[in-house]
């Protein structure tokens, strides 16, 4: 099948008028250029003559998903002369079952973990639509799926689904409706509440968002650890690092002599930063001697944490922190294992370097968030009963004049010195 890529003739303003590429927005909708007029550019090999189209970018793209149908060009013609059901006749319909496992096909190209996403959230829609064709999709389908999901028992707790999963199984549904042109049909207002935007629906009650440890449980941990479980924990707990930047950690990453960590594009092993967004992030002393004392003579390009069996990335390493919480609990410490155990050190890592003085932006960067609102979940509350609390509670009130501050001498105001110093003020 014949690809294409949708292309805008442009004026320069110098009697020149060059081709460019289309951009895209982060809902795959194309983003409009003034005055441009749009072609389709075979990307096959042979003949690449663009197609011309029109000035009209959403015709345009109409006619760029048509054409990756298979659609003949007389039918992508038919757009200008009027409706769409003028051309229904020569159009092949298209089921919706035919159309999400296209998507779901051209949604691999994105990361494993957001391909599975989409493809359970689109998967629940096929399920829902009692529609034949996906043409004939209405605003009334939208809403009953939002409806199905609201009323969804958890497999885990046969209860209905947190609000929050409802918001992103929708969310991704729209992407994909979007992405055929029919996302338009529902509104921003039917399917999240207005105190909600911006914000996603699960940020309003952010100190029970994520599970994470105490102190003394972690301290637990590292008492009964041997010296990977002990190298894994101190640097999940003094990096914040994700599981999926921790499996891939090389000692490469680690800069010694400035006592940094960072975390880096690895086309080797398919990773990629979310977001985009390379950073590095300072390091304790301890981590970095714990570190040192675990490494023996490994090389510098090879893995923190291999798969003890292939000496590849390791995909699983909550199973050595679950191991690990299992050998506190019979050592008899207390230590609950929550639902993402690695994840929850990179909550007490947040909270740790919030309470002794990291600024919550610097925070951000080190945790790798685009959006400060996101930080903000990983924070909890301190003890307000703590001896901590109560000293930092002592020294925010306590004031003292510094050593080089003097009074200001109190002259009369007849005093001779004090109408000089006043003449020459003024």
């Amino acid at each position: 099948m014949a690809h294409y890529t949708l292309i805008a003739r442009i004026n320069t303003g110098d009697g020149r008028f060059p081709f460019a590429n289309v951009q895209f927005s982060k809902n795959h909708r194309p983003i409009p250029i003034e005055g441009a007029t749009y072609y389709l550019r075979p990307s096959s090999s042979g003949k690449r003559t663009p197609i011309k189209i029109g000035k009209d970018v959403s015709v345009a793209h109409t006619a760029l998903i048509r054409m990756e149908d298979g659609q003949p060009l007389e039918c992508i013609a038919a757009l200008h002369a009027g409706p769409p059901s003028s051309i229904s006749a020569a159009v092949p319909r298209k089921r919706v079952a035919e159309v999400a496992r296209e998507y779901i096909e051209r949604s691999k190209q994105k990361s494993r973990r957001t391909y599975l996403g989409y493809r359970v959230a689109v998967n629940l829609f096929v399920a829902s639509c009692k529609k034949t064709y996906f043409d004939q999709i209405c605003r009334d389908d939208m809403l009953d799926f939002l409806h199905d999901l609201r009323t969804r028992p958890s497999r885990e707790t046969g209860q209905p689904i947190g609000e929050s999963t409802v918001f992103n199984y929708f969310l991704k549904t729209m992407v994909f409706l979007n992405d055929r042109g029919i996302g338009k049909y529902v509104a921003r207002e039917d399917w999240v509440q207005k105190k909600d935007w911006p914000v996603n629906v699960d940020k309003r009650n952010k100190n029970k968002k994520y599970a994470t440890y105490t102190e003394q449980e972690v301290a637990a941990m590292i008492h009964v650890a041997d010296s990977v479980e002990e190298a894994l924990t101190r640097l999940l707990v003094g990096t914040g690092f994700r599981i999926g930047e921790a499996a891939v950690a090389e000692w490469m990453d680690i800069n010694w002599e400035d006592k940094m960590v960072s975390v880096r594009f690895k086309p080797k092993f398919g990773f990629k930063p979310k977001d985009y967004e390379e950073r590095t992030i300072a390091v304790s002393d301890t981590l970095l001697a714990c570190l040192k004392k675990y490494r023996s003579k490994a090389p510098k390009e090879a893995l923190i944490f291999p798969s003890p069996a292939t000496r590849t990335v390791d995909k699983h390493l909550d199973r050595i922190i679950n191991r690990l919480i299992d050998k506190a609990n019979d050592a008899g410490y207390t230590v609950k294992k929550p639902k993402k155990p690695c994840h929850a050190f990179r909550v007490l890592y947040a909270t740790r370097r919030h309470q002794h003085g990291v600024d919550i932006e610097t925070l951000r960067q080190e945790l790798g968030h685009s959006d400060i609102t996101t930080t903000q979940i990983y924070l909890r509350s301190a003890n307000t009963k703590s001896d901590r609390h109560r000293a930092r509670i002592n020294e925010a009130d306590r004031f003292s004049l510094a050593a080089t501050c003097k009074p200001f001498p109190r002259l009369a105001v007849n005093d001779p010195e004090h109408k000089e110093a006043i003449a020459c003020i003024q």
